[in-house]
């Protein structure tokens, strides 16, 4: 449990880190950040316990590259509430279904979904829910629980959430699991940014399994994407910004995996493969199942 709390205060500061690294920086992100061309809704969700607050400096850069992006608008996420999986979706739906659907029907266009922690994990369950409104999901450490796992989740974070909801993982997701990855499920692109350095989160448990991408296509693209981040501090880690502003401006038609050496001069390289590190593959391999049995 020490470990764990020191892992969550390293990753504290890690987050000030990245929001002072943005602020300073903001002028030369805005000049290489694509653009959204002003037709292109996306809604944000906060990671537990932390507001729609959190979530506004990604809000506002994005607003500022021509894209419409909101808060889901239902203030801090507490996570399910004495509640059964299935119950909270249900909640879900009614609740940030309509924001959804509204956006879509403004810009006649579906919504992209990008979501922090377990913001991410509601992200991607409601695409299932609703793909017809929803173009894409973007998600930022974002777990894949299992009702045997147990020890992938900082526990001081989990405990929390235990005394919290009075109710572990493993109870609220009961016999199916929790949101376990699928090739085709939901039918539309699902991009997983994670990062080494990821105090609450193990790596390991927020990747997309590299049989799922193989199993993937084009139609229904699925993509992890590396990064050099804190948990906390994903929402406001500049390259962070800047990988999931390519990502919603990808074409779903022609779909191509992000490239950071796009957006930097030849002088960076190395710094842009630290800031992008390759994929682990022993991580990347790493199926879900054997985490669960390991824990």
């Amino acid at each position: 449990m020490l470990t764990d709390l020191f892992k969550l205060q390293m990753d504290l500061l890690g987050a000030r880190a990245e929001l002072a690294t943005s602020m300073l920086s903001s002028c030369v992100w805005n000049k290489v950040t694509p653009h959204g061309g002003g037709n292109r809704p996306v809604v944000t969700f906060p990671g537990f316990l932390a507001s729609g607050n959190t979530l506004l400096r990604l809000n506002r850069y994005l607003n500022r590259h021509g894209f419409e992006a909101q808060s889901w608008g239902l203030g801090r996420n507490l996570g399910p509430q004495e509640t059964s999986w299935g119950e909270q979706l249900d909640n879900m739906i009614d609740k940030v279904g309509g924001t959804i659907e509204k956006l879509a029907n403004k810009h006649s266009a579906p919504v992209s979904l990008v979501g922090q922690s377990l913001g991410g994990v509601y992200a991607r369950e409601l695409a299932l829910q609703m793909p017809e409104f929803v173009d894409r999901v973007i998600m930022l450490g974002s777990p894949s629980f299992h009702p045997y796992l147990t020890t992938h989740v900082n526990r001081v974070v989990s405990t929390f959430g235990y005394w919290m909801n009075r109710q572990s993982h493993a109870e609220l997701a009961g016999r199916a699991g929790l949101l376990h990855w699928d090739a085709d499920r939901p039918a539309l692109p699902c991009i997983s940014i994670h990062s080494p350095l990821d105090g609450v989160v193990d790596e390991a448990s927020s990747i997309i399994p590299q049989y799922i991408i193989e199993q993937s296509d084009n139609s229904a693209p699925r993509e992890n994407l590396r990064v050099l981040s804190s948990h906390i501090g994903m929402s406001v880690n500049p390259w962070v910004l800047l990988a999931i502003a390519d990502r919603l401006v990808q074409d779903r038609e022609d779909w191509q995996v992000f490239d950071p050496y796009n957006y930097y001069s030849e002088k960076l390289q190395f710094a842009v493969s630290r800031l992008y590190p390759e994929q682990d593959s022993a991580v990347a391999d790493t199926d879900i199942t054997t985490l669960a049995e390991s824990g």
